[in-house]
């Protein structure tokens, strides 16, 4: 006695899967990008005074140097000005005013909704 098993469609189903793996990843970056783009305008915010942070524009070169970089699998937001590690860390004359850290800690369940919410359209 044998059982003979014919499984069709493995192709279609394999080319449907490979679709899907491209649009989910896809949208994966766009959310991650949404986020990085959210939190950098709220690090701007924190530094023009506007969140719970002090205030730390003077020209306006420190809040115009705020940047992102986004890969596949993270966003940074920085600023390569080589005085902003004195502003969020503080120095022996001044706190820490600490726009990076706290807008991170503040915003963190947003940035996930972002996320959540472009990959969801899947």
């Amino acid at each position: 006695m044998s059982v003979k098993i014919t499984i069709s469609g493995l192709q279609e189903t394999n080319n449907y899967l490979k679709g899907k793996n491209t649009k989910t990843k896809s949208l994966a970056k766009a959310g991650l990008t949404k986020a990085a783009i959210f939190m950098q305008g709220e690090v701007k915010m924190s530094i023009a005074g506007q969140r719970a942070e002090t205030r730390s524009v003077d020209t306006g070169r420190f809040l115009n140097a705020v940047d992102l970089a986004v890969g596949t699998k993270d966003a940074v937001i920085f600023s390569a000005l080589p005085y902003a590690k004195f502003l969020e860390f503080g120095t022996s004359r001044f706190p820490a005013r600490k726009h990076f850290q706290n807008t991170k800690d503040r915003n963190k369940g947003k940035a996930v909704a972002i996320m959540q919410k472009e990959i969801n359209k899947l």
